[in-house]
């Protein structure tokens, strides 16, 4: 398969090839068929848990690659065999914990594909603002939060991600101070579920949408034209792995900045126009 590849393309899901997580249009997935079926390859790289980001691809007919939580884990789908993950250790915490004391917001730890995308918070450490917020949200996009009274009660010794949630300047700030004393890898997105709000992603320092993409070339021993495309400030690390980089029209200026092509937005379908003119310019 990989011998014969024509290339290999990398694709954001929410807000790239769909919009709030919708079904996949089927002239998007019509499409995707027709280029795996000539010969290119796929990864799905997404901020997202397995799950949430499953829900959307499992309409897909063919094989792919799968990076969930910004690639803290990459799979082999849709047999869903590990390739490689990276995660924190539960020494983080504390150290985290004393950042959010200065901070409007706690953090919420994702316990990721191996205990079934569970999250666990500390109910009594957010507002009654932002708890309220976060349970609209979490209906909403299924989500199961296990609320405990420390994070000494955690299954597990080591997760894919922590994240915490508020306004634009509370979000810097805790973004700014997990940077500098924890030197994690920690992008900043507005949350699709509302735009008052914003998602602090932090992840092994070796987590990134570029490094999942760069492992995946790596493990694969590929050594082709690689198409990338998205639409947050979080794939800006992809585009850097990528020969043509597609940006969606709705998406931050920073990242149209560095893009080969502006794509209409993923409620017009305009992947199909952005890949087209992608693989266009790769022909000429």
């Amino acid at each position: 398969m990989i011998k014969n590849a024509k290339g290999l393309i990398a694709l954001d899901i929410d807000g790239t090839i769909t919009t709030d997580m919708r079904p996949i249009p089927s002239y998007v997935v019509q499409y995707l068929t027709e280029l795996n079926q000539q010969g290119w390859l796929f990864v799905f790289i997404t901020g997202r848990t397995f799950d949430f980001g499953f829900s959307v691809l499992k309409e897909l007919p063919f094989s792919y690659f799968y990076a969930v939580q910004n690639g803290a884990i990459l799979l082999s789908m849709p047999n869903r065999i590990i390739l490689n993950k990276k995660y924190l250790n539960v020494s983080v915490i504390p150290p985290m914990a004393k950042i959010c004391q200065n901070a409007p917001t706690d953090f919420v730890i994702y316990a990721g594909y191996e205990f079934n995308n569970q999250c666990f918070y500390r109910k009594n450490h957010f507002s009654d603002e932002l708890l309220k917020y976060l349970a609209e949200r979490c209906k909403a996009y299924g989500e199961e939060w296990v609320s405990i009274e420390s994070f000494d009660q955690l299954p597990m010794k080591e997760f894919p991600s922590m994240k915490c949630f508020g306004k634009l300047e509370q979000a810097q700030y805790v973004a700014q101070a997990i940077e500098n004393e924890l030197a994690l890898h920690v992008p900043i997105i507005k949350d699709p579920f509302s735009n008052e709000y914003y998602v602090v992603q932090a992840t092994h320092s070796e987590v990134s949408k570029g490094y999942a993409l760069k492992d995946l070339v790596t493990r694969l021993g590929y050594q082709g034209n690689i198409i990338a495309a998205g639409d947050d400030l979080n794939d800006i690390s992809m585009f850097d792995e990528a020969h043509i980089k597609i940006a969606m029209e709705n998406a931050p200026e920073e990242l149209k900045a560095r893009a080969t092509i502006i794509a209409p937005p993923a409620s017009l379908a305009g992947i199909v126009e952005g890949l087209k003119q992608a693989i266009r310019g790769l022909d000429q």
